[in-house]
């Protein structure tokens, strides 16, 4: 029970700083940048692929670092973890990514909770999404199956700095 507790907490807390990164640097890159959205760009994916190696290597040990409902459903698919890891995992990897955004927020003196006014529910986007997700599952569990899971900070935070760009 203890262990639940705490990879609940893991994917908690894992998964609010990665929101918080997120958001928080891209709040920060248009401030700091405001006329040059391809600097935006490079600094949003820097600070979160630093970020992610960060928290990937705090919480890897408490409860795999997942931070994401695609990995935690394809761990479970695999065999490698139980659906009832699912059913604790997935909600406090959801409610983890609203506080985070809730922080972001408020750090930038934001109102807490706001509707985003860009578009983006379009084809392309999906696609990318589909590619970028496509790629982490597979060099994370690459990595699992090839025994060098002491890798994935490191290899996961510059593939989702590098797809920032490619998708």
């Amino acid at each position: 029970m203890t262990h639940t507790v705490r990879a609940a907490a893991g994917e908690f807390l894992g998964s609010a700083g990665l929101a918080a990164v997120v958001i928080g640097s891209g709040t920060a890159a248009q401030r700091l940048s405001p006329t040059d959205v391809g600097l935006q760009l490079f600094e949003n994916a820097f600070a979160t692929a630093l970020g992610l190696a960060v928290l990937i290597l705090v919480f890897a040990t408490v409860s795999g670092s997942h931070f994401n409902p695609v990995v935690t459903l394809v761990d479970v698919a695999l065999h490698r973890k139980k659906w009832s890891t699912a059913a604790v995992y997935l909600p406090m990897q959801i409610l983890g990514c609203l506080v985070g955004a809730i922080l972001a927020n408020l750090m930038f003196a934001e109102p807490a909770v706001a509707w985003s006014t860009t578009d983006r529910a379009d084809w392309p986007r999906l696609l990318s999404e589909v590619v970028a997700t496509a790629g982490l599952v597979f060099l994370i569990f690459a990595l699992a199956r090839t025994g060098r899971s002491h890798l994935a900070a490191p290899a996961v935070g510059a593939y989702i700095g590098a797809a920032y760009f490619f998708t």
